[in-house]
């Protein structure tokens, strides 16, 4: 007998008769071979597990709830955000209540008129003119048509404080003999369509923001007309703040070259001497500029 008929013992046992070689390699595929099974964890083991991971998510959710509602209160403060403003890291809305306040001796703008109320208003009016930023109205889409400054900024009017323009007037032309003395009747007519227009913008803006406060009725023991009780908290900007943010934007339109038309020239050629010949600061039917034209 030759050295390859050389029998020898087994070194592996043979597969079992009912398992094939395509079962066994499934066990393989599948990591399910007897030999490496691992325990089954006990159901005790499988509540902790399963504490343990919900109490893990719990901490996160309300870790992400908690930095969401914060970042949420942070920038509601600033306004609903559905339009972009230059301005918008000023406004700051805060609960302010507003006075009950029934008689001009206590209205700090619109009372009988005096040098000290004409100063207020002055104060305000300061801020008439702004500059907005190049960019911004690269997004306007209004390069072409705005007024461009110096400094490459363009002129601008926030619609605030052209509201409380319109109240100024109207509050004045209760008073024309200060105010507009000597009117001619063209004049008048012109006062006229700048205060309808002066009431439409009001009448706008306040459709638009629509204070939602809610006015409590109650009886007077002097009539039978309800009134309104007017001392309750109002959602309201921090005036303060949204003056300091005009400070850095204000416009002052009597220094010499802010307001030049490409037309008509210097429109206040000898700064705050300057004699308008529309004193009443309203034109009818006005006609855009050809830019084209008069770039």
């Amino acid at each position: 007998m030759g050295v390859f008929e050389k029998k020898t013992e087994a070194e592996y046992s043979p597969i079992e008769s009912d398992r094939s070689a395509s079962s066994s390699d499934g066990f393989l595929y599948d990591g399910e071979h007897p030999a490496f099974q691992r325990p089954k964890p006990s159901p005790r083991k499988k509540l902790y597990l399963a504490l343990g991971g919900l109490t893990v998510l719990v901490i996160y959710s309300l870790a992400l709830i908690s930095a969401t509602s914060a970042w949420w209160k942070r920038e509601m403060k600033h306004g609903a955000n559905v339009i972009d403003s230059p301005i918008r890291e000023y406004i700051n809305y805060e609960p302010i209540i507003f006075k009950m306040t029934e008689t001009s001796k206590d209205y700090q703008l619109v009372g009988q008129p005096s040098d000290e109320l004409d100063k207020r208003w002055s104060n305000l009016m300061q801020y008439f003119y702004a500059q907005v930023p190049a960019e911004y109205m690269r997004k306007l889409g209004r390069e072409k048509t705005g007024i461009r400054l110096e400094n490459g900024n363009y002129l601008a009017n926030y619609a605030w404080v052209h509201q409380l323009h319109c109240i100024k007037r109207l509050h004045q032309a209760h008073f024309q003999e200060r105010y507009y003395p000597h009117m001619t009747d063209f004049e008048r007519k012109l006062q006229t369509e700048h205060s309808l227009h002066c009431l439409q913008m009001l009448t706008e803006a306040i459709m638009c923001k629509a204070d939602e406060t809610p006015l409590t009725m109650i009886w007077f023991d002097n009539s039978i007309l309800p009134g309104g009780n007017r001392t309750i908290a109002h959602e309201c900007v921090n005036f303060e703040l949204l003056l300091e943010g005009m400070d850095k934007a204000k416009v002052d339109p009597f220094e010499p070259g802010v307001l030049v038309h490409p037309k008509f020239g210097p429109v206040l050629p000898d700064g705050r001497n300057t004699t308008l010949d529309n004193r009443i600061g309203y034109i009818f039917d006005p006609v855009p500029l050809d830019r084209d034209v008069y770039p």
